[in-house]
């Protein structure tokens, strides 16, 4: 069980719950702030609207990341579900060079996941984040089971005790229909188990009325018929599905619980709304002493996901009332109103913010000098990159940091990658923004390997054997190389099908001018802007920037607050927890 509760997917697909249900909450607010203010001025379709946006919001996996989100008013939304969705990466605290067969050092060790919460992650074992993990996942499956069970007993109910509607009842129904232009069969029929006037279904559609409704004359029916059928045009059965559905998964956050009660509350409103537009003004007064008396008569029932009618508590009688005694067709002014209030919302509300390391995503590209090389075509040096270079692995990239230049293929006569020239200026600010750029690549600075993509074996291929094979006694799989051929030192994660997870790199010992040692963490972040989250290991400190689909780490020493390492981690290929052992 510690085991599952550890899986990347499962560990992700709960912090995008995590991150979407904060987010809901902050819209959830903005929602309530937009409907006290507008109140009565708006009609009651568009605040039912207005609810039906925070479904989409708890829907969508991700909003474009734009200038005018709510959530850039709110850093601290954007920090907490960038750590929900990228965990801290560690590494160990020694820094040995990794050509040491002996023993492996800890900074070559897989990266162990870790929270402020949480602590450090045990193979095998229990910790507060899978406890947590856990009881989301259970109370999530009782839930997600307890909604069909729940809509059975209910259907089962009806059918054994419903009673046949008498033909004129059939008939009013009927014209009730051809007023709301429904074509759709629905059957009608009479049940003790209901207190109101229920539609039941959504594929075939019930109205359920209480056996006391028959005391009602026709123009009461009417009216009944009337709002069911509001109901039923609006899909409001379906939207409840999705609600409790919705809820089943973020049963935690008592805002949307909160919100789901409000959204009731609209939608019995926007149904009366729909009905008073199809009767004649004059009748209005008699559809709300309608509304009115069944109210009166009903009881609270639990909440059942495929069924809407007229229902409210006692104390939202006083907005009802309010709404029907002073309803009119509102003007095309308040109409387009509504609409612009939607689309305003849903461009503040459906995005997402912009973090730190998305602003430096597009650094420009004069002052970058990572570039792609077209193979065939000559370089910024003049130099012709030769078309075999990107047939090593998934392709090469060329790079160079202060001038240097790299090699990544065979030490035994395969042509070394050009580089493109250029020279570091203002400290170590142009070596650190190849490493971005290579890293947005998912790469590193001489190894034409891609992490998440490149199998071990064309490394392997490309390089050799490793110095350092990984051992069947290491806790997780790395092949490490150490300098040689014009190669810095390397360690390459093995993950799931034999793809390379994480490359690691710890700089040149053979060009001085690119020493990793020599670059201070406030140059870093001088130059990339704030990391998306900071993260302690150890006596190590760990600067983490979300490049693309990789996570892109800078890795050293707190008490010299200088770079060891660097590390572009793809955790797709990361392998699952619990096959981190080989």
């Amino acid at each position: 069980m510690a085991d599952f509760l550890a899986t990347p997917l499962l560990n992700e697909f709960f912090a995008w719950v995590l991150k979407t249900s904060l987010f809901a909450s902050v819209m959830a607010g903005l929602i309530l702030m937009i409907k006290m203010a507008l109140n009565h001025r708006l009609k009651p379709g568009w605040h039912y609207m207005l609810w039906l946006l925070l479904l989409l919001r708890l829907i969508i996996p991700a909003g474009p990341q734009t200038a005018y989100s709510i959530y850039n008013l709110l850093p601290w939304v954007g920090t907490a579900s960038q750590d929900a969705l990228h965990p801290a990466v560690h590494t160990g605290k020694d820094h040995q060079a990794v050509s040491y067969p002996a023993e492996e050092p800890e900074s070559m060790q897989a990266p162990v996941s870790t929270t402020e919460d949480s602590g450090p992650i045990v193979e095998g074992g229990w910790n507060a984040k899978k406890v947590v993990t856990g009881v989301w996942l259970i109370v999530t499956v009782i839930m997600l089971l307890r909604l069909p069970l729940v809509n059975a007993v209910f259907s089962i109910r009806l059918g054994r005790y419903a009673v046949t509607a008498t033909p004129a009842d059939m008939s009013l129904l009927q014209q009730a229909q051809r007023v709301m232009r429904i074509r759709r069969r629905v059957r009608l029929s009479y049940s003790p188990i209901v207190s109101t006037p229920t539609l039941f279904g959504w594929i075939r559609p019930r109205l359920i009325m209480p056996l006391n409704i028959q005391e009602l004359d026709d123009k009461q029916k009417h009216h009944i018929y009337m709002h069911e059928l509001a109901h039923m045009k609006h899909a409001d059965i379906a939207v409840n599905w999705l609600m409790h559905l919705l809820l089943a998964v973020h049963w935690f956050n008592p805002v949307l619980w909160y919100a789901l009660y409000k959204m009731r509350e609209d939608q019995e409103l926007a149904a009366d709304a729909a009905a008073l537009r199809n009767i004649d003004p004059a009748g209005i007064a008699a559809y709300g002493h309608t509304i009115i008396t069944l109210l009166e008569r009903s009881r609270l029932r639990g909440m059942i996901p495929g069924a809407a009618g007229v229902s409210g508590s006692k104390q939202q009688l006083k907005r009802r009332i309010l709404m029907i005694t002073t309803f009119k067709h509102r003007s095309f002014r308040w109409t387009l109103a509504g609409l612009v209030l939607v689309l305003a919302l849903s461009g503040c509300a459906l995005t997402n913010g912009k973090t730190p390391s998305d602003s430096n995503a597009s650094a420009p590209s004069e002052t970058t000098p990572a570039q792609e090389v077209t193979p065939g075509t000559p370089g910024d040096n003049g130099a012709v990159q030769d078309p075999k270079d990107t047939q090593n692995g998934s392709g090469s990239e060329t790079s160079s940091t202060g001038g240097g230049s790299s090699s990544s293929g065979k030490s035994t006569g395969e042509k070394p990658s050009m580089s493109s020239g250029g020279s570091a200026t203002r400290g170590h600010e142009q070596q650190i923004k190849d490493i971005y750029a290579l890293a947005k690549k998912g790469q590193v600075k001489g190894a034409n390997f891609v992490s998440g993509k490149t199998i071990i074996d064309d490394v392997h291929k490309a390089w050799g054997d490793p110095d350092r094979p990984w051992q069947p006694t290491d806790s997780y799989a790395y092949d490490s190389y150490s300098p040689g051929a014009g190669r810095g030192t390397y360690a390459f994660g093995i993950g799931r099908g034999e793809v390379v997870y994480d490359i690691r790199y710890f700089g040149s010992q053979i060009d001085e001018s690119t020493d990793f040692k020599q670059i201070s963490f406030t140059e870093i972040q001088k130059t990339l802007g704030k990391p998306g989250s900071i993260k302690t290991s150890g006596s190590d400190d760990i600067l983490m920037y979300k490049v693309g689909d990789y996570e892109l780490k800078f890795v050293g020493p707190h008490s010299t607050k200088r770079l060891d390492h660097i590390s572009v981690y793809s955790r797709r290929a990361a392998p699952p927890k619990g096959d981190a052992e080989r």
